[in-house]
């Protein structure tokens, strides 16, 4: 199996800001290298992403 390097970063301070706006917070971020290197396939309307490496 294929083995993908990933890293985390805090984003509390970003859902801090967005508060004062009203708006949703942010859970994450995948980045297009991620969706490429797993062929990522996004269903909207199911709300579902689905990752398969090769």
């Amino acid at each position: 199996m294929k083995e993908i390097e990933l890293v985390l970063f805090d984003l509390s301070h970003v859902n801090l800001a967005l508060e004062q706006y009203e708006s949703e917070q942010i859970h994450g971020i995948i980045g297009a290298d991620i969706l490429l290197a797993t062929n990522a396939v996004i269903d909207y309307e199911t709300q579902s992403m689905f990752l398969k490496l090769q």
